[in-house]
């Protein structure tokens, strides 16, 4: 007759070996990963910054031209009305928003071409408040 003691404690001890190895790998990639891509260099660390005011009807500047791949921030600044900043090519907008103040939007230029940008209150736009984002 064997003795199955001998053979249920060593595969007991195979199943806890192979247990704190599958522990100890995942615990590498959840903690060492994740401390490995913090410390990795950011590539494109520059952002391009443009702040656009509205007045008037009007952009300044009301041509913004970026390179393919550029990290972007556009800073809106409002200096006499309502306005906002609407650019559907890249389904980005502004807050509606008074005067002396600001709202920001950034984005990626991960598309080629001119992009019109424009404040979608009524009629802002018919009278002239419209801009180009050029993405070469």
């Amino acid at each position: 007759m064997e003795d199955h003691s001998t053979t249920t404690s060593s595969k007991g001890w195979t199943i806890g070996i192979i247990v704190l190895v599958l522990i100890t790998v995942g615990a590498y990639f959840i903690f060492g990963a994740n401390k490995q891509s913090e410390q990795a260099p950011i590539i494109n660390s520059t952002v391009k910054t443009f702040t656009v005011d509205g007045s008037s009807y009007a952009y300044n500047p009301s041509t913004i031209t970026v390179n393919k791949g550029d990290a972007v921030k556009i800073i809106f600044k409002d200096t006499d009305s309502r306005h906002d900043l609407v650019i559907d090519g890249y389904n980005l907008r502004t807050d509606v928003i008074g005067p002396g103040k600001t709202d920001t939007i950034e984005f990626v230029a991960d598309k080629v071409g001119t992009f019109e940008y424009y404040c979608s209150l009524p009629g802002h736009k018919a009278q002239g408040m419209t801009g180009k984002l050029v993405v070469i």
